[in-house]
């Protein structure tokens, strides 16, 4: 065989390859949190990721285009992305209740409504929409209310998260974070007969006395 086509041959073979690459080939390479993969790199399942799960994806690098549905805490997430690295669209959308995997807390409620943000590279350069949750509580390892959330992107100095979590009567928080820089600063306001007080003096965010703070998180 001449060398241009055994470089035909090789060429062939590797887009095969390429375009076939199991899930499960990727999993053990990178020695990732994934159980039961299947399907290829570009399309396919597992039933979890870490604590996601089941999820399932779609990747098409020659269309700038992915999407992926994945299933925590008990609701179905859909995600979309499209563009990148150049003008980029991401879009995030609670789709509704679905049964997902075990993990050491649960969280119950009735998430509404989808983020989209826009871009380019890394920047994030245009955000709108919001998520809410009515009737937040924690069901495990104990029971909790939490009370009516909400969740938005801020794209005004990068990527940011904000939020807040209020239960009438009880306590109220509100959430500022730079993604990127990986912190975050909680503050809250609580009643002096509020749930949360003894759980959070007794991981020592109040004092004895006090029902308002704030606290920077780092992770």
């Amino acid at each position: 065989m001449s060398r241009k086509g055994m470089g035909w041959v090789v060429l062939v073979f590797v887009l095969s390859v390429v375009v076939e690459l199991p899930a499960c080939w990727v999993v053990r390479a990178f020695g990732l949190p994934v159980r039961d993969a299947s399907g290829s790199l570009w399309q396919g399942q597992a039933q979890q990721l870490g604590p996601v799960g089941p999820l399932h994806w779609a990747v098409q690098p020659w269309r700038l285009q992915a999407s992926a549905q994945l299933g925590f805490q008990g609701q179905a997430w859909q995600l979309r992305a499209e563009g990148w690295p150049w003008r980029w669209r991401l879009d995030a959308s609670a789709v509704g209740a679905q049964a997902t995997v075990p993990t050491d807390y649960r969280l119950a409620g009735q998430w509404q409504g989808a983020l989209r943000i826009q871009g380019a590279g890394r920047q994030c350069h245009a955000s709108e929409g919001r998520i809410t949750v009515t009737d937040l509580a924690l069901s495990e390892p104990w029971s909790l209310g939490l009370g009516q959330g909400w969740l938005e992107m801020d794209c005004q100095n990068g990527w940011g998260l904000r939020g807040q979590l209020v239960q009438q009567g009880q306590h109220q928080l509100a959430v500022d974070a730079d993604l990127p820089g990986r912190r975050a600063q909680v503050v809250f306001e609580l009643q002096p007969e509020a749930a949360l007080t003894p759980l959070l003096r007794g991981a020592q965010w109040l004092g004895p006395q006090a029902l308002a703070g704030q606290r920077d998180l780092r992770w």
